[in-house]
């Protein structure tokens, strides 16, 4: 049944069918008288290719009309709300199933709406990663995909508009051969009327063709337009029933603790919902017992005692019952829940350690960069000095001359003996000179 449901919706959706009859339909007018002219005739029905055109044409201005259509009924379900109320804390992943079966029973004619095919895949998403973190980012890509989805869906009609021109050019080329071909050399006069029509022919199918391409190029932007506008206004509406639906804990220390809180506002909650039941499992008790009280009125004492006794023992046997189930539950969740809290602590204790790691290596680095100054400054220190000693090189080159001079002046007395004592003067004068 829901196969034939889809396959009559496709056929009554399809923009070949309502072409097709729009067509028929307007030629048994043209047939019928009812639709009559002289420029009706030349432009719709004086040639097979002006019939093509005009089915064409009529093809993709009903694939334009079911769009408009289906855009005004998006438009007026948006303002609907499909999810319901956001929850002040934030539903975990668990509840999609819930969300997803209240999109499944909304209508048949909404499911391929772009709002409920975005929520639907929004709420997929979060129920396969378990976890919402990532839901901006898929809400963009499921964005882009609905605009390429929009860019795709007018493929039909920008194929027909490119189509139309050529079957215009198509006939004026048949019409110039029909000309050429009725033309006769001899009898110019008497051909002139098939040449005549020939022409008609190529004219009038451009023509057609023209008008028709610019008529379908202005109702292609305009509805596309309109259709931008809704994938808008899509946009924002999925933002704003999905924002704060799902709980979402950041990464770091700021994710841990808002976990922390989280837990002990289910523990707080937990308790709370234990002492109502408590509360309420006490007024029963006291309910019953008040009712045997005043069913036991008009006994004896001693099956007054009897019965009282037996009433009593069964009612703390119950009630002590109930105590040890409510606290044993208690005590496990308690213990489940400190243990996620432990789990949480030592996670912190190990981001820690790794800091602390962090910042002593930190600090090494930095004593190191202190100790490469020094370094730099003791190395400064020692240039300056080499400097100062290279700028007094000159006196040192004079000293290093004089004490040459006396030494060629020892090894020439010690090799020739003793030199006179003017030689030994003047050769003192010209140490003394160089130096």
């Amino acid at each position: 049944m829901i196969k034939w449901n889809k396959l009559l919706r496709g056929v009554v959706r399809s923009p070949f069918v309502w072409g097709v009859l729009a067509s028929v339909w307007f030629y048994k007018m043209i047939d019928s008288g009812a639709l009559s002219g002289e420029t009706i005739e030349r432009y719709f029905a004086s040639h097979p290719v002006e019939y093509a055109a005009t089915t064409m044409f009529l093809i993709a201005l009903a694939a334009l009309v079911i769009k408009a259509v289906d855009m005004v009924g998006q438009y007026a379900a948006l303002a609907e709300p499909v999810l319901g109320p956001v929850s002040r804390t934030g539903r975990s992943a668990e509840d999609c199933d819930a969300m997803l079966r209240r999109l499944d029973q909304l209508p048949s004619r909404r499911q391929d709406d772009y709002l409920t095919r975005r929520l639907r895949e929004a709420v997929e998403h979060v129920r396969r990663r378990g976890a919402a973190d990532t839901l901006d980012e898929h809400l963009k890509y499921l964005a882009d995909l609905d605009a390429e989805r929009l860019h795709s869906g007018y493929a039909l009609v920008r194929v027909i508009i490119w189509a139309i021109p050529i079957l215009g050019f198509l006939g004026t080329v048949i019409g110039i051969t029909m000309a050429i071909a009725n033309l006769s050399p001899g009898a110019v006069e008497d051909s002139l009327p098939q040449v005549i029509t020939g022409l008609s022919v190529a004219f009038a199918t451009t023509t057609q063709a023209l008008v028709l391409s610019i008529v379908l190029m202005f109702a292609q932007y305009f509805t596309s337009q309109k259709e931008n506008a809704l994938l808008a206004e899509v946009d924002a509406r999925a933002a704003a029933q999905l924002q704060g639906r799902f709980e979402q804990i950041p990464d770091g220390p700021d994710g841990q603790l808002l976990a922390v809180r989280r837990m002990a506002e289910t523990v707080v909650e937990v308790t709370e919902r234990l002492v109502e039941r408590q509360v309420e499992l006490w007024q029963a008790s006291m309910q019953a017992a008040e009712k045997r009280w005043a069913g036991l009125a008009d006994a004896t004492g001693e099956q007054v005692q009897k019965v009282l006794s037996g009433a009593l023992s069964e009612s703390l046997k119950a009630h002590a019952e109930q105590l040890g189930t409510a606290e044993r539950s208690i005590a496990q969740q308690n213990h489940q829940h400190w243990h996620q809290v432990q789990q949480t602590q030592v996670q912190n204790t190990q981001a820690m350690a790794a800091l602390q790691a962090a910042i002593a290596k930190q600090a090494e680095v930095f004593h190191r960069t202190l100790q490469a100054v020094g370094e730099v400054t003791r190395l400064e220190d020692t240039l300056n000095r080499n400097l100062a000693a290279l700028a007094g090189a000159k006196n040192f080159e004079q000293t290093v001359m004089s004490l040459a001079a006396a030494i060629h002046l020892l090894n020439a007395r010690l090799t020739d003996g003793p030199a006179p004592a003017a030689q030994i003067q003047l050769q003192g004068n010209k140490s003394t000179q160089a130096a």
